[in-house]
C-alpha cells in the first residue's frame, strides 16, 4: 500500500494555556513494498508519526492518505476496519497479555474470528519456531520468544503495511538479528510495506530509505516535492 503525508503536525495540550507540538509540517511518501527507517534521538517524535500513521492516532492538522484515501476524513469506524484488515504492530515492549497463551496472543487482532484463523497462527508458529511453546504463558518464555510472538501477532492478518517501533531495542545483540531476520523475511513473503523506528544504524541500513528526524521535523532523507 502506497502512503503519502502532507503537512502533518501533532500537538498535545500539556496545561490550560500551554502546547507541546511534537511533529512539525511532516512531508512524506512511502511506495508500497518499501523499508523505511525512522531514526534520530529519543524525543524526535517518530513513535508518535508510527502511531498516526498506523491510524493509532489522529494528527492536530495534516492529511495522510493511505491507497489515495484520506484516512482521517473517515470516520472511526473505517479507521478500525483498516488496521484490523490492513496493519501489523510490533512494539519495542510487546504489550502482550500474561493472562493469555502464546497462540491466544497471536490471535488477539483476529479475535472474532479465532476459530477460522487457527491453522494460520500455528503456521506462523512453526515458520518462527515457537509451535512447541504455542500453550504456554507469556512469563514462561525468554525476551526473544516474547518478541517472536509479538511479530507473529502482528503478522496474523496478513497486514499490508507493518510498523515496528524499536524491534529488537530490548534484545541482546544475537537474538535482535534473528528477530531482524525473520521480520524481514515476513515482510518480504507478504510483500508488504515496512516502517520501523531503530536506533540502531546497521538495522536502518538494511531500508530501502532511511528518514532522520529531529525536534519533530524531518532533517534527513529523500523527499521528492512534487509529490506534494
Amino acid at each position: 500500500m502506497n502512503l503519502i503525508v502532507k503537512n502533518l503536525s501533532k500537538s498535545y495540550k500539556k496545561m490550560k494555556f500551554l502546547e507541546i507540538e511534537i511533529l512539525k509540517n511532516i512531508q512524506l511518501r512511502i511506495k508500497s513494498g518499501q523499508k523505511l527507517a525512522l531514526t534520530g534521538p529519543s524525543g524526535a517524535g517518530k513513535s508518535t508519526l508510527i502511531h498516526i500513521l498506523g491510524l493509532m492516532d489522529k494528527p492536530t492538522i495534516g492529511k495522510v492518505y493511505i491507497n489515495g484515501v484520506d484516512c482521517f476524513s473517515k470516520n472511526d469506524k473505517y479507521l478500525c476496519s483498516m488496521r484490523r484488515e490492513n496493519i501489523g504492530f510490533m512494539f519495542q515492549f510487546h504489550y502482550l497479555m500474561t493472562d493469555f497463551t502464546v497462540l491466544e496472543n497471536i490471535l488477539i487482532p483476529v479475535w472474532s474470528i479465532r476459530n477460522i484463523k487457527l491453522e494460520h497462527a500455528r503456521n506462523i508458529l512453526k515458520k518462527i519456531g515457537l509451535i512447541h511453546r504455542q500453550d504456554h504463558y507469556i512469563n514462561e518464555l525468554s525476551g526473544g520468544e516474547q518478541q517472536r510472538v509479538a511479530l507473529a501477532r502482528a503478522l496474523i492478518n496478513n497486514p499490508k503495511i507493518v510498523f515496528a517501533d524499536e524491534p529488537t531495542g530490548n534484545l541482546d545483540t544475537n537474538t535482535g538479528i534473528e528477530i531482524e531476520d525473520l521480520l524481514f523475511e515476513s515482510i518480504s513473503e507478504l510483500k508488504a510495506t515496512l516502517i520501523f523506528v531503530t536506533h540502531n544504524e546497521k538495522l536502518a541500513a538494511k531500508a530501502d530509505k532511511v528518514i532522520k528526524m529531529l525536534d519533530g521535523k524531518i532533517i534527513e532523507g529523500e523527499c521528492d516535492e512534487s509529490l506534494y
